[in-house]
């Protein structure tokens, strides 16, 4: 009789133990994370459109309107603007979006990624933004003549150019442009 009441009291306990850890179990329906951001790139000028543009961005038209914003894809691509027939600037140009949030409790859906914007003035002494401070970039130069340039702020995403000045004379072009001034 007295191995059946301890036989008893321990199937009692390890219901009791078990009914206790599985009151502690809390499921979450969480929701779907929120979407990424778009991507958008274009090139402008300053004072004087270049005398040709090339990137390997297949998202970016042939005869791009200077100042217009396309939708492309995140990813690094290369680049070449000339600023005369001899002189011209090279390098890539990396493009990231904004991951959307993860989602909430009960079902809610995260906020999506805010869009990602990059418009490269090619100017004749390399890429130029005129809101420096609120684009957040910086320009870093390197060891071998090029430099880095880096910004992200809330309004336009994440970017990073590297470029470098060189002649025809110094290293061939890559591309066939994508826009050229009729001579």
């Amino acid at each position: 009789m007295k191995n059946s009441t301890n036989l008893l009291r321990s199937m009692f306990l390890v219901a009791l133990v078990s009914t206790f850890l599985a009151s502690c179990i809390t499921i979450v329906d969480q929701g779907p994370r929120g979407n990424d951001g778009k991507v958008y790139y274009g090139i402008d000028y300053d004072h004087s459109p270049p005398y040709s543009y090339w990137d390997d961005n297949p998202n970016v038209p042939n005869n791009p309107f200077f100042g217009e914003m396309y939708r492309t894809e995140r990813g690094t691509y290369e680049f070449e603007y000339f600023i005369n027939p001899y002189e011209y600037w090279y390098g890539t140009y990396t493009l990231y979006s904004n991951h959307g949030s993860p989602g909430g409790n009960y079902g809610e859906p995260g906020a999506h990624g805010s869009d990602t914007f990059l418009l490269m003035v090619c100017n004749e002494n390399g890429f130029y933004t005129e809101e420096w401070e609120e684009c957040n970039c910086y320009r870093t130069p390197e060891a071998d003549g090029s430099f880095t340039i880096t910004g992200e702020n809330s309004s336009t995403g994440k970017f990073e150019i590297k470029m470098k000045k060189a002649t025809i004379t110094e290293r061939a072009p890559e591309g066939t442009p994508k826009f050229k001034q009729v001579d």
